[in-house]
């Protein structure tokens, strides 16, 4: 098949339809390849079946939480039938709203059903077509990576797709892993009456963050009734009647952990099974992901690399603005479009979410330069008593002298929304003068990011 196409993507989920979208408002014919269903992990097996599944779980521990304040309500074990087809009418509705209607209303976008696998840097096959391009992005994101474990196999595993999908909640989990979606799920099952322990093989949960926080996450589910151990070197798995069982030395003792379910939470790996990436010449890091430049270029000419197939950070709307970028640079050698994701908000959907943006004190520090970093505890927040959530914190770091705002971390109840204040503050360069001058709607949480910036100008001036 000659070059009927501008640019290929291999791929149809977030970043392939971000980038698709670009490159149809500059006039490009573009060509997506998929193997599976449109919107990828994100919509199908993601984001939007897990996001919608802990909302519901939200509401679920409510009924729990009222009791306190003389709100008599109960919550029995969840309508099973019922539950499911909500996640599934939400996947299904925005898979179409967001992925199948956008290609209705795109002429100049297309699909091509099958498995892409490069047979050199300028030509994919998929089935029996040879498709020719001199401009490719792979964006193919990420799968659950796998554990190399004695008896896992035999045993049988979930991940975080599989679980997903389990027909019921079940009576009890073990989870390897203390990250993102070890948390998020792990609390999701757990509210929803499941059993969980959360097995790290670390000290620490959710490595990114500050540990202040970490730790009132960590104690609040614990309240929950969530189990964690950490420094878990897991040795084999095996059954025992109806019961996974994981052996593993915590603090050098041997341990045996059991479960009706074992979930893999232990990370992500690049969805490059049978691509051809050899044969292409491009480069991947030591964990196989495809290695790109600032402008999404990878190691050969032709063929740019945007998404989760690329490493950290790990979440869609990135994906789709290195998937934007890829496009502009692809399309105009001269624009040099390039990612910076010191300016990437992230998010983490436990209950209270916790999330950050830019640079923390200690990275601010080892480039030589000088910070003050202020922290906020939540009580100090009047909607957090008006919610009965006083648990939580605000930490903020700006430049000493200038107060430029350099990184925020909240632990708060919606966090995941307010942090798009502090988002804008380190990308715009204001400073926490600017922050604590800005009149906030009262009683709000984001009004705690103005208390965070009028304490560390106190201590600006102070300097």
């Amino acid at each position: 098949m000659g070059k009927d196409h501008d640019l290929i993507i291999v791929g149809s989920g977030t970043t392939a339809f971000a980038a698709a979208l670009k490159g149809a408002e500059r006039g490009a014919r573009v060509l997506m390849v998929e193997q599976s269903y449109l919107g990828g992990t994100c919509v199908n097996w993601g984001c939007v079946p897990s996001k919608t599944l802990i909302h519901l779980a939200g509401i679920h521990h409510s009924a729990f939480r009222g009791a306190p304040f003389g709100l008599n309500m109960t919550a029995d074990f969840p309508d099973c039938g019922r539950l499911m087809a909500a996640k599934r009418a939400a996947v299904e509705t925005l898979r179409y709203e967001h992925y199948q209607k956008v290609l209705e209303d795109h002429p100049l976008i297309s699909v091509l059903r099958g498995h892409g696998r490069f047979l050199s840097p300028s030509e994919l096959q998929v089935g029996e077509q040879v498709l020719v391009s001199d401009r490719f992005l792979i964006a193919t994101g990420g799968v659950a990576r796998g554990l190399s474990l004695p008896g896992l196999d035999q045993t049988g595993y979930l991940t975080s797709f599989s679980a997903l999908n389990l027909p019921c909640i079940p009576s009890s989990m073990l989870i390897l892993g203390g990250g993102v979606i070890a948390l998020e799920m792990g609390q999701m099952f757990s509210r929803f009456g499941c059993k969980v322990t959360i097995l790290e093989h670390g000290d620490a949960l959710l490595k990114d963050f500050d540990p202040r926080l970490t730790v009132i996450l960590k104690e609040l589910m614990l309240e929950e009734g969530m189990e964690i151990e950490f420094n878990v070197k897991s040795q084999r798995v095996f059954r025992d009647g109806d019961e996974t069982c994981l052996q593993a030395l915590v603090g050098g003792k041997e341990k045996i952990f059991r479960g009706a379910h074992l979930m893999l939470a232990v990370g992500t790996a690049p969805a490059t099974s049978d691509l051809g990436l050899k044969v292409t010449g491009v480069q991947v890091d030591g964990r196989g992901f495809i290695m790109t430049d600032e402008e999404m270029r990878t190691s050969v000419p032709g063929i740019w690399a945007a998404g989760d197939v690329t490493g950290p950070p790990l979440i869609a709307p990135a994906g789709a603005r290195e998937g934007e970028v890829a496009v502009e640079n692809m399309l105009d050698s001269n624009v040099h479009r390039r990612i910076e994701h010191r300016l990437t908000p992230m998010a983490v959907f436990v209950d209270p979410e916790i999330a950050g943006v830019g640079q923390s004190l200690e990275e601010v520090k080892a480039q030589g330069k000088e910070a003050i970093e202020t922290l906020v505890d939540l009580s100090q927040v009047a909607k957090a008593h008006v919610m009965g959530h006083l648990e939580g914190a605000l930490l903020l770091v700006a430049e000493k002298g200038s107060g430029r705002v350099l990184g925020t971390q909240l632990l708060a109840p919606r966090a995941a929304d307010v942090i798009h204040e502090a988002t804008l503050a380190v990308r715009c360069g204001l400073s926490v003068f600017d922050l604590a001058e800005t009149v906030h709607v009262y009683p709000t949480i984001s009004d705690g990011l103005r208390l965070a910036a009028q304490e560390n100008v106190r201590q600006q001036k102070k300097l």
